[in-house]
């Protein structure tokens, strides 16, 4: 597929820097027990299973939590969660909703976000894709953290600047 689209690099760099000689951050789903290191280039270690919330060690922390219904695990978020990490939703559910499931959605969001901010975690707001037909533009991404009430300059500094220091952690 990346040789029909004339990809040649998968990842992205920010900053216009390198970290480590390389501009690609992986994603890596882990087993919070394995004590082996997974790569030499920069990864997040990311988790979709709230009970491995309480699991993680700093040995083996998890860095970004996948959160796919905020108000099933909002309580349980709220105990578990550590400061620091980062907690992702995305719009990958969004598109089978209906016209008010989206509003309710979008309300949750603010919420979210405002849990992030009080629980000193990284508001992570993704397409969600898992294929290229899936991707959402910049733009696009923009607008729907504007009717959020999420100013989009402030937010992709801040997940910049959150990204450098994990990766700068390992």
């Amino acid at each position: 597929m990346a040789k029909n689209l004339a990809i040649e690099v998968l990842g992205f760099g920010y900053n216009n820097t390198k970290i480590e000689g390389e501009n690609i951050i992986y994603r890596v789903n882990v087993k919070l027990h394995s004590s082996s290191v997974i790569t030499d280039h920069p990864y997040l270690v990311i988790s979709e299973n709230i009970n491995e919330l309480q699991s993680s060690t700093p040995s083996s922390p998890i860095d970004l939590f996948v959160v796919r219904d905020f108000q099933r695990v909002d309580n349980t978020l709220k105990r578990k969660v550590k400061s620091g990490m980062g907690l992702e939703v995305n719009l990958a559910n969004v598109r089978k909703m209906t016209g008010w499931q989206v509003g309710k959605w979008l309300n949750q969001i603010r919420k979210f976000y405002k849990f992030c901010k009080t629980s000193n975690c990284q508001f992570i707001f993704s397409s969600g894709a898992s294929s290229v037909l899936e991707m959402v533009s910049g733009p696009s991404l923009d607008a729907i953290l504007k009717i959020c009430d999420i100013e989009p300059e402030s937010y992709w500094r801040e997940l910049g600047d959150w990204i450098e220091s994990k990766c700068h952690r390992r």
